[in-house]
């Protein structure tokens, strides 16, 4: 698994207790820096107006699939599990009551109970297949798998360790990327813009 964001711990943890072996690998010093900041540090996790259709997609029935395979619900009933509370702040977005280094808290503990492995600081330097596996060189050793899940997010916050590599993984495997424009970034005024 590369990325230890929300996705990477959240795919890497149902992964692992489903029986996988799971090693999620990040460049950055402590996992899901994202989730960190979200909601002003409450974390907005999720959306109860999430809909289908809302997605662009070359496949319009995966965002179906996926949305209808784990809904709100399924994620609020883990928090629950968790001794976690939420409340719902404007048009369905849903906010940790706690702060958002608890939803960190959870998801660490989730991959633990899959016992995935978590290896932070840990640069990803090439990652090739052949023979049936991948081969994933690194700062910290080389690892081999048949499966490889990339969840290393977009490029929308640099300074907190977006990088392009998702989609330098991509094209080197021979999918199309969409180019990539401004979406959802902080914007930042000055005195005189206001």
């Amino acid at each position: 698994m590369l990325g230890a964001g929300a996705a990477g711990l959240f795919c890497g943890a149902r992964m692992g207790q489903a029986g996988q072996r799971v090693v999620v690998l990040d460049h950055a010093a402590k996992p899901a820096e994202k989730v960190r900041i979200s909601g002003g540090g409450r974390c907005n996790f999720t959306n109860l107006e999430t809909a289908a259709n809302r997605f662009i997609s070359q496949n319009p029935h995966f965002a179906k699939s996926a949305l209808a395979r784990y809904t709100p619900w399924d994620f609020t009933s883990l928090m629950a599990a968790h001794g976690l509370t939420w409340h719902e702040k404007t048009l369905g977005q849903l906010f940790c009551d706690q702060k958002s280094g608890a939803i960190i808290q959870m998801l660490l503990d989730e991959l633990a109970k899959g016992q995935g492995e978590l290896r932070l600081e840990t640069k990803i330097e090439a990652v090739t297949y052949a023979d049936g596996r991948f081969r994933v060189e690194t700062s910290g050793g080389v690892f081999t798998a048949p499966k490889l899940v990339v969840a290393t997010g977009g490029l929308s916050i640099p300074k907190m360790g977006a990088t392009g590599l998702a989609y330098d993984i991509a094209r080197q495997f021979g999918h199309d990327i969409v180019p990539t424009r401004a979406a959802l970034v902080p914007f930042v005024f000055t005195g005189a813009d206001h």
